[in-house]
């Protein structure tokens, strides 16, 4: 690899990402007690990644400001009792995302087999497993 292209990859993430008025007015009201917020660019959206009640949360806005998807890496201990329940007949839960999107409320989970093989489970909020994949 060049050198400067090295550089360039270094480099790229310490720019300043512009956000626009009306998202940043909408994040101010809903997450006004946020902490480290990051800001990133993909596509025509914004992308905040901050803590929130000592929760890591990722919300992507959409240019008018409205929230697209908001997903809270959870605890363990604070999956619902359901989740739970289908994870550990999977194997050993290992993390757990809550995902809002489009008022579609999902569960992404890490799960260890026996085998100490990981998988990838999509969970709807009843605790059906929409997806299963090896990691």
């Amino acid at each position: 690899m060049e050198i400067k292209n090295f550089f360039q990859k270094i480099f790229a993430g310490s720019r300043e990402v512009e956000v626009p008025k009306a998202v940043k007015q909408k994040f101010e009201e809903r997450f006004s007690q946020s902490i480290n917020v990051e800001w990133q660019k993909t596509g025509k959206n914004h992308e905040a990644v901050f803590y929130l009640d000592e929760l890591e949360h990722i919300a992507t806005f959409q240019p008018d400001g409205s929230v697209f998807c908001l997903k809270i890496n959870l605890p363990l201990s604070q999956l619902p009792v359901n989740l739970s329940q289908v994870a550990d007949k999977e194997g050993e839960l290992m993390n757990a995302i809550k995902i809002e999107c489009k008022g579609i409320l999902q569960y992404e989970l890490i799960v260890r087999d026996n085998e100490l093989q990981r998988y990838f489970l999509l969970l709807n909020e009843t605790g059906d497993i929409l997806k299963k994949e090896k990691l």
